[in-house]
């Protein structure tokens, strides 16, 4: 009978098999292993290092200031800490922590310089217009020069590290779950992962699977999502543990590397493994504040470009200025989203019909406002009453919904949050106009629903900003 004790005691190497055709591995050091942990630990929380790099960026542009005399850092504190935020801020807009997109190391450093500068002069603003207070042009340009290589070798130091030693993965499941990761993975622009294959069927004994994990340097077993699967082979993989291998399941793995929620292949056991609670009044007291305080400013910003298209519709002639539509929102209950006229009146012929991104029922103007993004300017109002929040699952249709709900495991669970003008699901996926969109929709959806926090919030509003900036 294997034990803990016997999985211990195997060789640290052994032959492949004959009918594995490759040849033996060396065990991995656990020095390699714990660096490659380590990386990813920070490339997870790299905004950290960035904002530290940046703080740190307009400290040595004090230090070394020939404007600066005498004591320097209680000076440099404050634009330091300010420029740290900033920094972040803008990087968040500006897409540096999309990791689904390959960056040059040179073109990586532009995009760095760019969002150092904005970063110098949203500090500048801040401490102008609170403090009245400058900061001398010396600090500023030095403070971007440095901030450059400072944020730069950090990114360049952890994707050699996770080039030279990617975590290596086993798939224990055969299904279309892991079939499905593993084309994910083969696709991801980073080398953060190597998937370990293993010919024949999936080892079955305690041994046999230790020898696996040894011989090729396994740190993640990941279980199979079928409970005819699971069966065999979850002993033996918890016998593994030893060995410094960590385990979860194949839902597990998918949310982690897709934040997504893969619905086909999870249960509701699992979907409640989170808990689901929407009783904490503090955060969404502190939620609807920022709504309300969010909307006003918007209002005020946005209030010239909204009466020119307002002006516009008007005389064009293409019908009402308005569009009133109903949707689905919290718990299910139907209201009215507030948008811009966008296409000809009498679009739906009196039957709901899918929007699509290049909808010919759009008038010329209608294109340009959703270019723009400037139709759905109105639904502020929407969240000023409290039927909508800024970030949420995007409300649909009731005669959509209904048909959703029928067809979509879990479908119904998006209702259990206000729905938003903006969403994670709007900012991973282009334009949807299908029953398989909404599912693949929902998976993001879901998603922030299991993960939600302001800073979550945050980071969506920024993705979006910059989004709608570039025209997406």
């Amino acid at each position: 009978m294997s034990d803990e004790r016997g999985i211990l005691e195997q060789p640290a190497a052994t032959t492949a098999s004959a009918s594995d055709g490759r040849a033996a591995k060396a065990p991995v050091a656990g020095t390699g292993r714990a660096l490659a942990q380590t990386v990813v630990a920070i490339r997870g929380a790299i905004w950290v290092v960035d904002a530290a790099a940046a703080a740190a960026a307009m400290l040595l542009a004090y230090a070394f200031s020939p404007a600066v005399v005498g004591p320097w850092l209680g000076r440099a504190a404050g634009p330091a800490a300010v420029y740290g935020a900033a920094f972040v801020l803008v990087a968040y807009a500006a897409g540096l922590y999309d990791w689904s997109v390959r960056t040059r190391p040179l073109t990586l450093l532009v995009r760095i310089l760019v969002a150092a500068a904005l970063a110098s002069a949203v500090t500048l603003g801040f401490f102008y217009l609170v403090f009245y207070r400058p900061i001398g042009r010396w600090a500023v340009g030095s403070a971007v020069a440095l901030c450059g290589p400072l944020v730069l070798l950090p990114r360049y130091l952890a994707w050699r590290v996770l080039r030279s030693r990617p975590r290596r993965v086993l798939f224990l499941g055969r299904g279309p779950l892991a079939a499905r990761l593993a084309d994910i993975l083969a696709t991801l622009p980073e080398p953060l992962y190597e998937v370990v294959h293993s010919a024949g069927p999936a080892p079955r004994s305690a041994d046999e699977l230790a020898r696996l994990c040894r011989r090729d340097g396994v740190d993640e077993i990941v279980l199979p999502a079928r409970a005819e699967e699971l069966d065999a082979v979850l002993v033996p993989a918890l016998h593994c543990l030893p060995l410094g291998c960590r385990i979860r399941s194949e839902a597990d793995f998918h949310e982690d590397l897709v934040s997504a929620v893969p619905i086909q292949h999870v249960s509701a056991d699992w979907m409640l493994s989170r808990g689901l609670d929407t009783s904490n009044h503090l955060a969404e007291a502190v939620k609807r504040l920022t709504d309300v305080a969010l909307a006003l400013v918007i209002l005020i910003l946005a209030a010239p470009p909204g009466l020119l298209a307002m002006l516009a519709i008007a005389l064009s002639g293409d019908g009402p200025v308005f569009y009133r539509q109903e949707r689905v929102g919290r718990y299910g209950r139907r209201f009215r989203i507030w948008k811009f006229r966008t296409m000809r009146v009498g679009a739906e012929d009196g039957s709901a019909r899918w929007a699509q991104a290049d909808d010919p029922r759009r008038t010329p103007l209608g294109r340009l406002l959703r270019r723009v993004h400037l139709d759905e300017l109105p639904q502020v109002a929407n969240i000023l009453l409290g039927e909508m929040s800024f970030v949420g699952p995007r409300p649909e249709r009731p005669e959509f919904a209904e048909e959703l709900e029928r067809q979509i495991p879990f479908y119904a669970w998006r209702h259990f949050v206000r729905p938003g003008l903006t969403g994670w699901a709007q900012i991973n996926l282009p334009y949807g106009s299908s029953v398989e969109d909404a599912r693949s929709k929902l998976e993001y959806d879901l998603y922030y629903i299991r993960h939600y926090s302001l800073l979550t919030d945050l980071s969506i509003v920024l993705r979006t900003t910059a989004a709608a900036l570039r025209g997406r």
